[in-house]
């Protein structure tokens, strides 16, 4: 039962109803609710409807005392409705309203503040997680990536010449070091000089504007040296990674026409059509998809904000999810209307952007209210969690990421904003990395040749270990869009009776494994504290048998990353052939099943979903397959190869 009362008439009294024009996103409104169970318990209170935050903290599970959250409560404010088109310039044949023109179709007339979504969690851990699924069905799913996504990816910055750019890559090859996406930071850009003196640059329209910055126009010219068959388009380069197989982003740091007196603001025609003409030229010339670098001195500011500097927010929407939906929307938007209609489907088929998680950038132990968000970014992916973050901080954003943001896809810079000091810094990174959402090295000079062999063998042997889960991964993702179930899980999502669970220093990867990375590299053997969940654990390096719940503490060496795999009828699908391109497995013959039966005498059963992939195969429609069931009684085997049915 519900309960509102307020100063508002009675007619105005209902949840999606006209409360007050706007306004405030803390000024109270005059409207309280209450929501009761039958028996009369308090399910929700709010003394009133606009002290109810605008954004998602979804909360824990029920913690070991049995006490359970029984309602989550989020306001739908600021409000809008954003067009087919987004923020790309109104199609031709578009009919829109003539109100509507000057803001490129976005409404913003219906932003009322009072409108108050509740979930109830009910009183089990199934309860909480059927919630969350009618979350995503309220608001949309975090949409599956294409396949290559989960592979290596690799940026340095460094203002890169050609001849040193395709040498890198180059190595990789001839290392056999897996990779998919070999993308720029900001040398992309011409970035000599930051910003030029009135009229030095030659590159775009306003010379005597200084600031290189500002436009899409001033390539590094000795990366796109403009000599090739296609000429001063500078589409050669791009040319030469597809046949390399390799996909590839820019960073961008992104300028308002406002703040230059060209235009209005972020959704004013100039703006629009400014943004839209530089992220599309790119990838007209080839670019797959672009990095939304929100930390730089300046930066796009949400609607109505007239301010060049990072940040800034507008009702409580800050431009970290702004410019989220401006990257990813601009990708997503160009893949449908250009390379689908043409068949081009080098993309991989879904759109995807580097966007900013949320503010501010991430440290170790950081509150994880603090990045609380719009309630509508974890439908622009994938996430990055700022400049300078240490590798606890790391693993402890993409944990609690899972958890109250549903972005599945939350991770740091792999290696850190600095040049690890012995190679077994970078072990440690590379480790976590590779068992976590998404594997980009990013930040100094983290190629996997740079300090020693062994250091490279290492590195290799991971990034192997994580292209044979290429399967699961894959699979992982798509469960997670119709769910919001991360396939990073903190074990309180699990094992929420017990309080250690909600750790954000270890988790569950892929159902199975339980990871805690070590992050204090100061010396080889290093000691770590973990709480083993309950049931029969394998240590992944020496195969002894721990059994849960406890906590215990292990001393592992920079190669060897803390890793149980549960043998409480554990199945890990694998291939066997990894390759160095995601597109290069071909999973159409057999995968592998990496069972791990439950001991005891209960009889378990495990279900997991393949999908059939031949070589090539993110470029076509994958069918899903029958699923795959283990039952302790029937499986016993170890490396089970699966044959894949032709009527997948």
């Amino acid at each position: 039962m519900a309960f509102v009362s307020g100063s508002v008439p009675a007619g105005d009294r209902v949840l999606g109803g006209k409360i007050n024009e706007g306004g405030d996103t803390k000024k109270p409104i005059g409207v309280s609710a209450t929501i009761t169970a039958p028996d009369g318990t308090v399910l929700f209170s709010a003394d009133d409807l606009n002290h109810v935050s605008g954004n998602l903290f979804w909360p824990s599970p029920m913690t070991a005392a049995g006490e359970t959250t029984p309602s989550y409560g989020i306001k739908d404010y600021p409000r809008f409705f954003t067009p087919p088109w987004a923020v790309a310039p109104i199609p031709v044949n578009a009919t829109v309203d003539p109100a509507l023109v000057a803001t490129n179709g976005y409404d913003f007339t219906n932003n009322q503040a009072g409108d108050l979504y509740v979930f109830l969690l009910g009183k089990s851990l199934a309860s909480y997680h059927a919630s969350r699924r009618e979350f995503i069905r309220l608001t949309g799913p975090c949409p599956v990536l294409p396949d290559y996504a989960f592979g290596t990816w690799f940026t340095y910055w460094h203002s890169y010449s050609e001849k040193e750019a395709k040498d890198d890559i180059s190595r990789w090859e001839s290392g056999n070091l897996p990779i998919d996406v070999w993308a720029l930071d900001m040398n992309w850009r011409n970035t000599s000089s930051d910003n030029l003196n009135p009229g030095q640059s030659p590159y775009h329209p306003h010379p005597e504007i200084g600031s290189q910055d500002h436009y899409y126009d001033h390539p590094n010219s000795n990366l796109f040296p403009g000599d090739g068959p296609f000429g001063d388009s500078f589409t050669e380069w791009f040319a030469f990674l597809k046949g390399k197989k390799l996909r590839t982003y820019f960073n961008d740091h992104p300028f308002p026409v406002a703040m230059r007196n060209e235009g209005g603001l972020q959704t004013s025609p100039e703006e629009v059509a400014f943004r839209w003409q530089g992220l599309s030229s790119w990838m007209e010339r080839g670019l797959t998809y672009w990095w939304f670098d929100h930390n730089w001195g300046f930066s796009i500011p949400p609607p109505f904000i007239n301010i060049s500097v990072t940040s800034g927010t507008w009702e409580g929407l800050d431009n970290a999810a702004w410019g989220s939906h401006v990257y990813y929307s601009s990708v997503e938007y160009y893949d449908k209307t250009v390379r689908d209609k043409a068949g081009d489907q080098w993309y991989g088929g879904k759109p995807m952007a580097l966007t900013k998680f949320g503010l501010p950038d991430w440290r170790e132990n950081t509150n994880p209210t603090e990045a609380a968000e719009s309630p509508a970014q974890h439908r622009y992916p994938v996430w990055w969690t700022g400049d300078g973050v240490p590798l606890q901080g790391a693993v402890q954003s993409t944990v609690d990421s899972g958890v109250h943001g549903f972005k599945t896809y939350v991770h740091s810079d792999c290696g850190g904003d600095y040049r690890p000091h012995t190679g077994g810094d970078l072990l440690r990174w590379t480790a976590h990395c590779a068992f976590s959402t998404i594997l980009r090295f990013h930040g100094d000079d983290h190629r996997p040749w740079g300090y020693d062999t062994h250091t490279e063998d290492v590195i290799r042997s991971y990034l192997n270990a994580r292209y044979k889960l290429i399967p699961s991964l894959i699979a992982a993702g798509e469960h997670a869009a119709t769910t919001g179930y991360p396939f990073v899980t903190r074990c309180d999502m699990i094992w929420p009776e017990h309080n250690e669970s909600a750790s954000n220093n270890q988790y569950i990867f892929l159902n199975d494994t339980l990871v805690a990375p070590i992050w204090d590299s100061a010396t080889n053997a290093t000691a770590q504290s973990v709480w083993i969940p309950p049931g029969t654990w394998m240590d992944a390096w020496d195969g002894s048998i721990t059994t849960g719940p406890q906590r215990v503490t292990v001393t592992k060496p920079y190669e060897q990353q803390p890793i149980w795999h549960s043998h409480n009828g554990g199945l890990t699908i694998i291939t066997d052939s990894p390759g160095l391109r995601v597109d290069h497995q071909d999973w159409s013959e057999s995968l592998t099943l990496e069972l791990r039966p439950d001991t005891s005498s209960d009889r378990r059963t495990t279900e997991r979903t393949l999908h059939a992939k031949p070589a090539g195969g993110s470029l076509v429609a994958k069918k899903e397959t029958t699923a795959i069931v283990m039952t302790t009684d029937t499986v016993v085997q170890p490396g089970r190869t699966a044959e894949v049915a032709e009527d997948f």
